[in-house]
């Protein structure tokens, strides 16, 4: 019988009065708090990074800094930490799983992190069904749906949307240097030479930066949150001038890009997190007072180069939203963006039903992006949560 792994058991008494909620299932109880990771639980998760190629970096960064984001650490009874994961949640209406670093928010890797040696299904339905009680209505997560989170689905009251967005990656392993990729796109070729003689500059800054660099970057994820609009729009300044830029000014292994116009002016940054054989792009935003002479295109091109000179496969351009994305990243794989949608409750399933999902979803999401219809189709859906399980 293999030996249990060493116990990373929360102590509501290690760190002084800290808020915190007991969600208990039959084998796993859920702990929901904003307290860091301490290093016995980074040491106890670091091999299922190492495993899925991520950055030990992201466990730095958890939970991401702001008022609406909370922990959520999974144990099993005897008090062994089994898995984590992250929320963004705004009481009493919609819990949202979110990290930074996952691909744009809906990239390759669904963050959550489990210990060795367990059963990651399991571990990920008591996670979901922990983030559903966190809500009046229902959760949300908005991304790659991995076979993990599919498995722990029959456990879980959801409705599972696959949406017509796609994620987008520009592999980059045929490029010994920027200027391969540069020789198949004239069209960029052609772009770049007009943002150089606008006077505009392209720079890289590996890790953490200081805090006015920090805030410089918060101003242009701003801009462009503000300029989406829509419901949330009152939560922007906090998340991008607080957990925007904590992220900025904490990840070791982040690689920003941005441009600056000659007059000085920050005109765009994409912030990406360098794993092991990849970029994937964590936050980004543009100058949206002025033109800025293409500058997401300048991006673009520095960090092919970037993962071309440090021998990394792919660029990680998360959800495909504009037509540059879908210009550049490659055509052929694409995986598709899903909305699962998760309830506290059978009422709240049968409140929100089908119709209703999927007009929420192409009223709000469609209107404000491009690359798609914003059409849904049901790929999975559970009313209740089967007996045994909780």
């Amino acid at each position: 019988m293999p030996t249990p792994a060493p116990s990373a058991r929360f102590d509501p008494d290690a760190e002084g009065p800290i808020r915190q909620l007991f969600i208990v299932t039959r084998q796993i109880d859920v702990h929901v708090s904003r307290r860091p990771l301490h290093d016995r639980e980074r040491a106890l998760l670091l091999p299922d990074l190492e495993r899925r190629g991520i950055s030990p970096s992201m466990l730095d960064v958890l939970p991401p800094a702001g008022r609406f984001f909370q922990l959520l650490r999974a144990h099993r009874i005897d008090g062994g930490l089994v898995g984590v994961t992250s929320l963004m949640s705004v009481p009493p209406f919609v819990s949202i799983k979110q990290m930074l670093g996952e691909g744009n928010h809906v990239g390759w890797d669904t963050s959550i992190y489990y210990a060795a040696d367990v059963d990651r299904p399991m571990v990920a339905g008591a996670l979901l069904r922990a983030i559903a009680r966190r809500s009046m209505y229902y959760a949300m997560y908005f991304g790659r749906i991995d076979q993990d989170v599919r498995a722990a689905l029959p456990t879980v009251v959801h409705r599972l949307l696959r949406t017509d967005y796609q994620i987008g990656e520009i592999d980059c392993r045929s490029f010994a240097t920027g200027d391969d990729f540069l020789a198949v796109h004239k069209r960029l070729r052609r772009n770049l030479r007009d943002h150089a003689r606008s006077g505009g500059t392209v720079h890289v800054r590996e890790g953490p930066v200081d805090r006015t660099l920090a805030r410089r970057f918060a101003d242009l994820v701003h801009a462009t949150y503000r300029h989406h609009g829509g419901v949330g729009r009152w939560q922007f300044s906090e998340y991008t001038r607080r957990t925007c830029a904590s992220f900025f000014m904490n990840c070791e292994d982040a690689v920003h890009i941005y441009t600056i116009a000659g007059d000085g002016r920050f005109t765009g940054l994409q912030s990406f997190v360098r794993h092991r054989d990849r970029l994937e792009l964590s936050e980004g935003g543009f100058d949206r007072s002025r033109a800025t002479h293409h500058a997401y295109e300048t991006i673009v091109a520095e960090s092919v180069a970037y993962a071309a000179q440090h021998g990394l496969k792919a660029v990680g351009y998360g959800g495909i939203w504009n037509d540059t994305k879908d210009r550049y990243t490659k055509k052929t794989g694409r995986e598709p963006v899903y909305l699962l949608q998760l309830y506290p409750s059978t009422l709240q399933y049968r409140l929100f039903g089908d119709e209703l999902s999927a007009w929420g979803f192409r009223t709000y999401f469609g209107g404000r992006f491009a690359g798609a219809s914003a059409e849904t189709t049901i790929e999975s859906r559970q009313s209740r949560i089967p007996s045994g399980v909780d």
